[in-house]
């Protein structure tokens, strides 16, 4: 395997600090040769790219051939989002009622829709599933959906299941999901991929000591404990 392009994310893991973002113009792949649980073999390529381009295919509604040709050919999507850094606004009947019992006047928003999380993840799901030929006239089978919260550590109340969080976070994205997928066509995880937050220019000692590979865990779907497995969410996305 060629794992040249990790090759900066591990020397950051190694000396516990952060690896930086993936740069916006990158679009290559690694190849993982995998083993599943019966024996078969599959070659996994898991995508390197930057993450600004889904950003670009919201913001200027185009999708490049790229994009495109492994929308129509893929069975199944995996989305990873990060709920703590995502802009989402409060429900303005809630703020009536709270500026009517304490007097206080009423905050300064964005005007733009484009700013709330809800619309733009709704509306990128919506772009994808048109380039990729996918009607919602009924609750899809495919492509299988796996929603993969992450940096899951950052989460405030961990008892609740990953679709219960997304659904505090971001009702309106966890209500599309849940009208246009069937319900066992789509799964929400909850996944800390180093298990403890990392900054680009601070060591952690205790995560260099302990070793990335300890590191990372995943909630399943039903919640519960964490699962050191972190190719479960990938397991159940191709049924293996």
């Amino acid at each position: 395997s060629d794992l040249s392009a990790l090759d900066e994310v591990f020397k950051c893991l190694e000396d516990g600090r952060a690896a930086g973002h993936t740069p916006t113009d990158t679009w290559s792949e690694v190849l993982l040769p995998l083993v599943d649980k019966s024996g078969q073999c599959l070659d996994l390529r898991w995508p390197d790219y930057g993450g600004e381009q889904l950003n670009s295919v919201f913001e200027q509604r185009e999708i490049s051939e790229n994009w495109r040709s492994r929308l129509v050919e893929a069975d199944g999507w995996m989305i990873l989002i990060r709920l703590e850094s995502e802009t989402t606004f409060d429900d303005a009947l809630d703020q009536l009622v709270e500026r009517a019992s304490d007097g206080t006047a009423p905050s300064a928003r964005p005007n733009t829709w484009d700013a709330n999380a809800n619309a733009k993840w709704v509306e990128l799901i919506q772009l994808l599933l048109h380039v990729s030929g996918t009607g919602t006239h009924k609750r899809l089978e495919k492509p299988k959906l796996a929603v993969l919260l992450s940096c899951y550590d950052e989460i405030k109340n961990p008892q609740d299941t990953p679709s219960e969080v997304l659904g505090e976070y971001l009702p309106l994205l966890s209500s599309f999901i849940n009208s246009n997928w069937s319900s066992d066509s789509f799964s929400v995880w909850g996944l800390s991929s180093l298990g403890v937050p990392l900054t680009p220019n601070d060591t952690n000692d205790d995560f260099i000591d302990e070793g990335p590979e300890e590191q990372g865990w995943v909630i399943s779907p039903e919640g519960g404990e964490q699962d050191e497995d972190l190719s479960k969410p990938l397991a159940w996305l191709l049924d293996v």
